[in-house]
């Protein structure tokens, strides 16, 4: 399966988008409005997917699957990707047929137990969604593909 053009600005609006639901609801959720504890129950809230790709989680599954340990990893990386390896593991004795990409790929879009963030990155993001900077990012980057084509 060939990534289209602009897959990963697709994957980030995604995880934006998804990082928003998670504020909201617990924005809705607060006696009082703390926002490092927003942030931090955010982080901890359960997320639509994990957000990393299929190549990288294969890539970290096939090391696992070696016993290579993790180079210099966050903790939070580190524990995302051995929930996905302990996933991978099941499904696989599940379906001994199946490549370990097309496991992996089916394991990534499977809802995860949170969002694998520190509080400070996820307060880090809602600020530059809510301040505009991913869609000038997104701007930018379409007139760098579209070239510097005049709006109609």
């Amino acid at each position: 399966m060939a990534k289209h053009f602009g897959s990963i600005m697709d994957f980030t609006r995604e995880r934006n988008d998804d990082l928003m639901r998670a504020y909201r609801e617990q924005l809705a959720l607060a006696n009082y409005i703390i926002m490092p504890e927003i942030f931090e129950k955010v982080a901890e809230s359960p997320a639509k997917r994990f957000w990393v790709s299929e190549e990288r989680a294969a890539v970290e599954v096939s090391r696992m699957l070696v016993g290579k340990p993790f180079s210099r990893m966050r903790p939070n990386k580190r524990e995302m990707f051995e929930e996905i390896f302990r996933r991978y593991i099941a499904l696989r004795d599940l379906h001994p047929d199946k490549s370990l990409f097309v496991l992996v790929s089916d394991i990534v879009r499977q809802p995860a137990p949170k969002f694998y963030l520190t509080p400070r990155t996820v307060g880090e993001f809602i600020y530059r969604i809510k301040n505009g900077w991913y869609d000038k990012q997104f701007d930018r980057y379409r007139k760098d593909i579209d070239g510097e084509r005049p709006q109609e």
